[in-house]
């Protein structure tokens, strides 16, 4: 008997690389219309992007801070739609169980901004996406009557990324797996991935799915080797993010409107263990951070939350970085992309998400490329062979940023 007899085999329609929101995502959509899928993650289950992301599901409102919409804010309006309708159980994905940690967004402007903002999201192009709240309506960490300026109530929400992450994971938990790049190994073919070797099993997939984010472009430089698969340009966009633990009891899921069309301050709160929360910082102050060392970065997180909230005392708070990398399809001038990404290249699918926002827009045409394919649902596979080791499960980046102290 040859080697290759003895080699169990599995042959699911799809294989897609990649455990965040893309990968996960897509396991559930293709496996509600009758696919055979299994999944195969290098690291943790969520571990890369998506549980540093801070959980915002937009609208693209704060893309319209220049004064105008955008085709990026316009191409994403439907999304929180499109989220709430999953959680609530009526979406080809289905979210329900999903804890939300905000329903709405907030946001927020100070000083000469306030005016320009005023007139701005009054305008009946606007009219029915943001509200302008009144002063009893503000949420608590912004009620000091020491705050002069204008809060907006946005139709954005806010989910809990680790509760995300078990909810995608719980229906497919089975067809999850560890690829162990030292020990497995991958076959490339002229059409695709002709079979990956995991522990001794042989996965033949009849598609591949690449959603893998940084890790596409190495899977690519892969492929490339065995035929001439077209280039996939790709960028990374960086951030200095940063946590800050406290117990001032506020929680806190806004922008904060500055002078560029950027959000200069986007802040979201986790709860950690002991019951202290985590502010989580993005924005301008994340983009920017990135030129500066960890420490300056901290400098400048204090001095940001000092100006912004003189009425708050952070003098107790500590302070963490995390440093991400936003892997997206190359765009002119490194700018955001506008949508999901997607495209086909005979048996292989090659995808990004750009942002956890644009998950379910990813699986809109991720859907239209298996059509165009002609892939149509195979046998089931049966239970998945022990020696298939399942990946683990990432943990949220508030918990590890301040060590067992946390």
């Amino acid at each position: 008997m040859t080697d290759s007899a003895r080699t169990p085999t599995l042959t699911p329609d799809i294989l897609i690389f990649g455990g965040g929101i893309a990968g996960l995502w897509l396991i559930n959509r293709l496996r509600e219309r009758g696919y055979q899928c299994l999944l195969l993650e290098t690291g943790t289950l969520g571990g890369a992007q998506t549980l540093a992301s801070q959980g915002i599901i937009h609208g693209g409102l704060k893309y319209a801070l220049g004064g105008g919409l955008s085709s990026e804010s316009e191409a994403i309006a439907g999304m929180p739609d499109r989220w709430r309708a999953a959680i609530d159980g009526r979406d080809k994905v289905d979210l329900s169980g999903l804890r939300v940690l905000a329903d709405t967004q907030n946001l927020w402007s100070t000083g000469s901004v306030a005016s320009r903002m005023t007139s701005f999201f009054a305008s009946k192009m606007l009219r029915g996406r943001i509200e302008k709240l009144k002063r009893d309506q503000f949420p608590s960490a912004l009620a000091n009557p020491r705050f002069k300026g204008q809060v907006y109530r946005l139709d954005d929400l806010v989910v809990d990324t680790e509760s995300l992450l078990r909810v995608l994971v719980a229906p497919v938990r089975d067809r999850l797996l560890r690829f162990d790049p030292g020990r497995d190994h991958l076959e490339w073919g002229d059409d695709g991935l002709r079979a990956a070797r995991i522990n001794g099993v042989r996965i033949e997939p009849r598609l591949t799915v690449l959603a893998a984010g940084e890790g596409n472009a190495a899977l690519l430089a892969d492929a490339q080797k065995s035929r001439l698969f077209p280039r996939e340009a790709a960028q990374s966009r960086p951030l200095k993010m940063v946590l800050v633990k406290h117990r001032l009891g506020h929680r806190l899921y806004a922008h904060c409107v500055g002078a560029s069309n950027k959000p200069r301050l986007t802040v979201t709160t986790h709860e950690l263990p002991d019951g202290d929360l985590v502010w989580y910082l993005g924005g301008e102050l994340a983009e920017k951070g990135v030129e500066r060392s960890d420490e300056q970065q901290i400098a400048a997180a204090r001095a940001e939350l000092d100006a912004l909230f003189p009425w708050l005392d952070f003098g107790d708070a500590r302070f963490a970085i995390l440093d991400v990398a936003r892997a997206e399809p190359r765009q002119h001038g490194l700018a955001k992309p506008d949508n999901a990404y997607a495209r086909r290249d005979r048996d292989l699918i090659i995808t990004w998400p750009t942002k956890l926002t644009l998950a379910p827009d990813l699986g809109d045409r991720v859907d239209a490329l298996v059509d165009e394919h002609g892939l149509t649902p195979g046998a089931p596979l049966g239970e998945v062979p022990e020696a298939l080791p399942r990946a683990p499960v990432g943990q949220p980046q508030w918990y590890r940023g301040f060590g067992e102290q946390g």
